[in-house]
């Protein structure tokens, strides 16, 4: 190719190049000059609405406030119980009954024991359907509380060691039976009468007698 030649394409190259930078310099300043111009535009408008309007009318504060009553959030103290001491009254013997069941379920909120029933009864030796017992009124020193808000709670029903898991053995009481002490006496260990019968083979409920009550389930 002919040296002229070459040298018109380098010269019409460099031309381009320094067109092409002029041209980005020339738009750049065209776009900084419409963005101050809408700046301008929006000044008064963003000064105007900060400001707000002078014919806006303004609130003024209150002459006096008057305080909020406080709000009690404290508990109300609980209503009192209710004390009510047990009195001395009668029984009239049932069928089924028997000292033990007299004092731990008939009379269990007296807290009494079956000697004091039996002390408060010198003259009946044996209790018969019909007989009249004097109940006494229980320890003084410990009045039944009534509570009309209080959840009634089980109270046991048992001799003591009866609500164990393990394996004892009870007095047989007058009135007693099989039935009886599997689901009153012992009720928490879930027997049934066959499993007090089958530790107990051949034995035939007496009062006195002791028999055997198993572990339970």
């Amino acid at each position: 190719m002919d040296r002229g030649v070459k040298v018109a394409i380098f010269v019409a190259s460099i031309l381009s190049l320094a067109l092409g930078l002029i041209w980005d310099q020339v738009l750049s300043h065209a776009r900084t000059t419409v963005e101050e111009s809408q700046q301008d535009e929006l000044g008064p408008q963003r000064m105007s609405a900060s400001i707000g309007s002078p014919d806006l009318p303004r609130m003024q504060p209150p002459e006096s406030i008057t305080p909020a009553e406080p709000v009690d959030d404290a508990p109300q103290p609980e209503e009192q119980p209710i004390m009510v001491a047990p009195t001395q009254s009668t029984h009239t013997v049932q069928a089924g009954d028997s000292w033990w069941k007299l004092a731990y379920v008939t009379y269990k909120d007296r807290a009494l024991s079956t000697k004091e029933i039996q002390d408060a009864n010198p003259e009946v030796k044996t209790l018969k359907v019909g007989t009249t017992l004097v109940i006494p009124a229980g320890k003084a020193s410990l009045p039944v509380v009534q509570n009309r808000d209080a959840q009634p709670r089980e109270v046991p029903t048992a001799p003591a060691g009866s609500e164990t898991a393990a394996a004892t053995e009870y007095e047989v009481q007058a009135g007693d039976s099989w039935w009886k002490i599997a689901y009153v006496h012992f009720k928490s260990r879930k027997l049934e009468t066959s499993d007090l019968e089958k530790a107990n083979p051949g034995v035939t409920l007496k009062p006195g007698i002791r028999v055997k009550i198993p572990a339970g389930r």
